[in-house]
């Protein structure tokens, strides 16, 4: 992925923190993508515009995301360096649930990562 495709998912994220990110991503050349809950069935690939996956536009019916989940796509690791200490130096509250897009969970559901994420993350915390 080319420099212009970084993108940035976000799911279920309130309006107030979403500006906040926006702006980030904006200073920074990463395309915001906002996703909603009908595209949660959708694949990782598909909502981060990876060009091998279609997106099926079959509407998401299982249960809505408890938590804030964060995707990021197309960053090299010093890219990821670079906006994650960003994000942390603009003071935007911390999202739990994050993740990058790996060969391993570009074929998952939206809502299939967020179930892995939500269980790590009560495994590591409680």
């Amino acid at each position: 992925m080319q420099n212009s495709q970084k993108r940035l998912l976000i799911f279920n994220m309130d309006e107030s923190k979403a500006a906040l990110i926006r702006t980030l991503c904006g200073n920074l050349n990463v395309r915001l993508v906002r996703i909603y809950r009908p595209q949660y069935g959708e694949s990782i690939g598909a909502l981060a515009g990876i060009p091998t996956f279609q997106i099926t536009n079959q509407p998401y019916r299982g249960e809505d995301f408890q938590n804030e989940m964060m995707v990021m796509c197309g960053f090299k690791p010093d890219e990821l360096d670079v906006f994650l200490k960003a994000y942390r130096e603009a003071g935007i509250p911390p999202v739990w649930l994050k993740a990058t897009v790996t060969p391993h969970n570009m074929t998952w559901s939206a809502a299939q990562l967020y179930r892995e994420l939500a269980e790590e993350h009560r495994q590591l915390h409680g």
